[in-house]
């Protein structure tokens, strides 16, 4: 099972790399105009060399890493490699540190992006492989999967078994042996302590446990690519999310207003300060190139959708401000830093500006100097801050003439928090599952964001790409960083990928969330790897082990109590065809050194195996859990399946069926009974036990009294199929030929039927004993 496991994980990694490499070839375009020899021709982009002069407009596809000569009103969507959602200014004349970060150098384009709006031209410098989509490309290739935590724990149980199998049956086949017992008695007895020994039911009642709890994350949002994934996500110890589309909307909202008599108003107040926004709500709808679509959408610019949305959102009738006469405006350029429109109102013609904090002051009568800092501070923050300004009326309309206008005050905007986010990452910190903030954004708004999410509060908390690059080299000193880190920013792709591998090396069990180029490699070296449906690339869906239908890091956290619903699953299934494989080994030791005759048949031992139990352990795979998956602390990542609690779950209630079944040899075999009767009778009880100790282990922790009975159907459907089953071989007689089966004496069935309450009292004796060792040894937290 576990060879079959591995092999088709392989062919789906392989699968996925390969799907990746191929979307992230179509990033770059077919063709781009390139100037050769003073004249502009349109060329494949595989014929770009370095040196050519790139020709670049609105619209299009950037073929190569390019170094920037000349640009007008040029900015760049370079969300796929940064995660910010705000296209970037470019500038050719722009001073830049030497170890300014890629998502920072505002004269170079890097293949892969996209031209947003304006043109320019720029020199290639790089590419194929030499450019940073090269660079991630080739981490593509060379980054390894991790296989899923199901997968290496049920590798290391098949070693197990299979080694303990070996040790049990070449002894007793010796001892056999030195008694001088027949060659042919031998066989039979080795191969049916091989075949107890070995859970033959286990592979098809593991994938339908796992294809179950595929099903059920579907319906949560949740769409699995690997099936060992399933179970993966439960087992996550670390998150390390991005933050654009996951924690954040993706969209540019304004957030906060810093008014010019000091309020600083943030979003949930601006209700109750609806007289004091007005002013500042009419100049920003006003000042504005954003319209309103048929459906009621704002289109346009995505901070003067912002603006409007401010507007909106304050009772501004839009309609009837779009109705006044514009008797001219000026569009917004990076290089003016400021837009202005005048109108014809009521009052008389008036002029309304919007633009950077500086260059607007400049236009506008002095105010107190605090009043400017706490704005400046609010930038620091990681708001993008936009002054707005108006001409009162009274004086000539003159934007450049110094104090001709009246500053209106700032209007912080940011991509804001999803609003379930908080809640799903106090839901994971009770599950004990911690969550890093991981992204190409600035450090300030990259602080903000995780303020408000709860992540971090402190600068020193912040991890920037910058001090990865200068801790290049020193490993410990980097893992300390790292480990310490709390939110990670201005983060390259390739350093995503040494934050992935430093946590895993540190025994966490990493699940790694993106939507970007820049998270492809670490998607697919990470544990569990987790891409967004919505605004995910083709490449990042390609190496992801899971895709969320809703872009929502909420849906996470319900992936996460899936998961470990699924395990919880997967593990009772392996304690009860274990347990139920020990109590027939255990028969047949028993029958050897009491000297009975062999309790059952090898093909009656088939039978148990696959049939009767395996119609109860399939439907196990169907358990909705406990309810508590998120209260309780993740599995420690070197935590086997078969624990110290599995292992008392087992025994016990093997050793009651192991005595009970050798009794009723023992008694049946002293009374005369035939051979093929008292093998009947022993199937029977087996059979009856097994159904009973499947009913008991429905939960771990709670009591049989206490879980109710219809809890998983299909479980009782299983059983109901189990015992019709076994009723069939006894009354069915080309059936009971086959097993040797047939009806058993009142007396022997009121026995059976007796004997197997014992299960039910050892079983609840059980649980409460390990509920006592996990309180004495609890595990380990993440959060």
């Amino acid at each position: 099972m576990v060879l079959v496991i591995n092999a088709l994980i392989g062919t789906i990694q392989e699968g996925k790399a390969a799907g990746s490499l191929a979307a992230l070839q179509t990033m770059i375009g077919h063709s781009a105009p390139v100037r050769r020899g003073g004249a502009v021709s349109v060329i494949d982009t595989r014929d770009i060399v370095v040196g050519d002069r790139v020709e670049l407009e609105s619209g299009m596809a950037v073929p190569a890493d390019i170094r920037l000569s000349q640009t007008t009103m040029l900015r760049v969507d370079q969300s796929a490699f940064t995660g910010e959602s705000i296209p970037v200014p470019k500038d050719d004349g722009a001073t830049l540190l030497e170890r300014t970060s890629p998502g920072d150098r505002t004269t170079m384009l890097l293949a892969g992006t996209m031209v947003a709006e304006g043109r320019g031209s720029g020199i290639v410098v790089a590419t194929a492989g030499d450019t940073a989509l090269g660079a991630i490309d080739a981490s593509l290739r060379d980054a390894k999967a991790t296989p899923p935590p199901l997968v290496v724990r049920l590798d290391r149980l098949a070693r197990q078994i299979s080694i303990a199998a070996i040790a049990l049956i070449v002894p007793f086949a010796i001892v056999l042996l030195m008694q001088g017992r027949p060659g042919d008695q031998i066989l039979l007895l080795a191969v049916a302590l091989a075949v107890s020994a070995i859970p033959e039911g286990l592979s098809i009642a593991v994938t339908v446990a796992l294809a179950a709890g595929t099903r059920r994350m579907a319906a949560r949002n949740v769409i699995v690519r690997s099936l060992p994934a399933v179970e993966g996500l439960g087992a996550c110890t670390i998150i390390a999310s991005d933050k654009t589309g996951t924690l954040t909307r993706n969209i540019l909202s304004a957030e906060r207003v810093l008014l010019t008599d000091g309020q600083d108003i943030r979003r949930a107040d601006w209700p109750a300060h609806a007289n004091a926004l007005a002013a500042i709500r009419y100049a920003a709808a006003l000042c504005n190139e954003a319209s309103t679509g048929p459906d009621g959408v704002a289109v346009g610019d995505t901070v003067d959708v912002a603006l409007l949305g401010f507007a909106d959102g304050g009772g501004i009738d839009l309609q009837a401000l779009r109705a006044i006469v514009r008797v001219a405006a000026l569009p917004y350029e990076p290089v003016r830093k400021f837009a202005t429109v005048v109108v014809d109102t009521p009052q008389g013609r008036r002029l309304f500006a919007k633009g950077a904090l500086e260059t607007i002051q400049t236009m506008c009568r002095p105010i107190d100097a605090a009043l400017t800092t706490r704005a400046l501070a609010m930038a620091e923050a990681g708001y993008r801050i936009i002054a707005v300004a108006a001409s009162d009326g009274s004086t000539a309309v003159d934007a450049t003439a110094p104090g001709a206008l009246v500053l209106l005050g700032w209007i912080g905007l940011i991509d804001p928090v999803r609003t379930e986010v908080p809640a799903a990452i106090a839901l994971c910190a009770a599950a004990g599952v911690g969550v890093r903030m991981v992204t190409g954004d600035h450090p300030a708004t990259a602080l903000t964001i995780a303020r408000g999410l709860g992540l971090a509060v402190r600068k020193d908390q912040v991890v920037t790409g910058t001090q990865m690059r200068e801790l290049a080299g020193e490993n410990l000193a980097l893992s300390r960083m790292v480990l310490a880190g709390r939110v990670f920013a201005r983060i390259e792709p390739v350093q995503k990928l040494e934050i992935v591998r430093i946590l895993s090396a540190s025994g966490e069990l990493v699940a790694v969330t993106g939507d970007g180029v820049n998270d492809a490699p670490a998607l697919q070296a990470a544990h569990i790897g987790v891409a967004m449906g919505l605004a995910g690339t083709d490449v990042a869906r390609g190496a992801a082990d899971l895709v969320l239908a809703d872009d929502n890091f909420a849906s996470i956290v319900a992936g996460i109590e899936e998961g470990r619903v699924t395990y919880a699953n997967v593990r009772r299934i392996v304690i009860i065809l274990l347990a139920t494989g020990m109590a027939e080994i255990g028969m047949f030791l028993g029958a050897v050194a009491f000297g009975l005759p062999m309790p059952l048949t090898a093909v009656q031992l088939l039978w148990l195996n696959l049939v009767t139990n395996g119609a109860q352990d399939v439907m196990l795979g169907f358990g909705r859990g406990e309810g508590d998956e998120l209260s309780q602390p993740p599995r420690r990542p070197d935590e086997p399946i078969l624990d110290r609690s599995a292992i008392m779950l087992m025994i016990p209630p093997a050793l009651v069926m192991t005595g009970f079944a050798l009794f009723l040899v023992q008694a049946l075999h002293r009374d005369g009974h035939p051979l093929a009767e008292i093998q009947n009778a022993v199937l029977l009880m087996t059979v009856l036990f097994q159904n009973v100790y499947v009913l008991c282990m429905r939960s771990e922790r709670r009591s049989i009294l206490r879980e109710p009975i219809l809890s998983n159907p299909w479980l009782l459907l299983g059983i109901a199929v189990a015992i019709t089953l076994q009723l069939a071989a006894m009354f069915w007689p080309p059936l009971g030929s086959i097993l040797g089966t047939g009806p058993v004496s009142g007396r022997t069935l009121w026995f059976c039927l007796g004997a197997t309450v014992s299960t039910v009292v050892v079983t609840e004796a059980t649980k409460r004993a390990v509920a006592g060792v996990r309180r004495e040894h609890p595990v380990r937290s993440s959060a």
